[in-house]
């Protein structure tokens, strides 16, 4: 009897992906993988957690580098970095091989951090992609993340799709939103949460009955 040895999950900020993938892994009896890849490189770069959260899914930009550069003395002495600093290139590998490593262990729901990409060597892939109109994701922006109103709701989702575009195009060399990237879309706008996390079960157990992969495949 064969099963997905993993599932990924892409999705927008707003759209439920996150909640929509923990209650599929509950089903199917799978380990949940997000926020451990985290924490265990935060372990191994030797910094708090906390330091890493507000870069996770994102670059850095341009000034955040230069206040690195600048952080441990005055620019005309010679630079050293400081014992935190992190450059994007290591955190993302070091987060790749940590998703490798978690991933092994057995059958697991992946979410973010182009997954989808990271782990195309698994035998038993299925990629999904969980997305929404801007309308949805405003509303539970708001009630999920305190935004005062629509427009400020709006520009954290702005914000967030621009941020985690860069980070997929930068750690993989593909368009997040590319639906060739994944098996399965869901508009969790037309479709509730329950049914969404059922679909990928289902999608799960029908591959366990039949025995075959035919939708495996590296992304584009």
């Amino acid at each position: 009897m064969v099963r997905p040895t993993v599932i990924t999950i892409m999705r927008e900020l707003g759209s439920g992906g996150s909640y929509v993938a923990l209650q599929a892994a509950r089903q199917l009896g799978y380990a949940y993988i997000d926020q451990q890849i985290l924490r265990e490189a935060a372990k191994e770069l030797g910094c708090h957690e906390a330091e890493l959260e507000n870069r996770d899914g994102r670059l850095q930009s341009f000034w955040e580098k230069l206040i690195d550069v600048f952080a441990m003395g005055a620019p005309e002495g010679i630079y050293t970095p400081p014992p935190h600093w992190i450059s994007d290139e290591r955190l993302i590998e070091t987060e790749n091989r940590l998703m490798r490593e978690l991933a092994s262990k057995g059958p697991c729901v992946v979410v973010g951090r182009g997954a989808f990409y990271i782990l195309r060597g698994e035998e038993k892939l299925f990629n999904v992609f969980i997305h929404a109109p801007l309308s949805f994701r405003i509303r539970r922006v708001m009630g999920m993340y305190g935004a005062a109103n629509e427009k400020e709701a709006a520009g954290m989702i702005d914000r967030s799709d621009q941020e985690r575009n860069r980070h997929i195009r930068f750690s993989t060399g593909l368009n997040r939103l590319d639906v060739r990237n994944y098996h399965l879309s869901i508009d969790t706008g037309m479709i509730d949460f329950a049914s969404a996390a059922e679909m990928i079960v289902n999608s799960a157990r029908k591959a366990t009955e039949e025995g075959d992969w035919p939708w495996v495949r590296d992304p584009a």
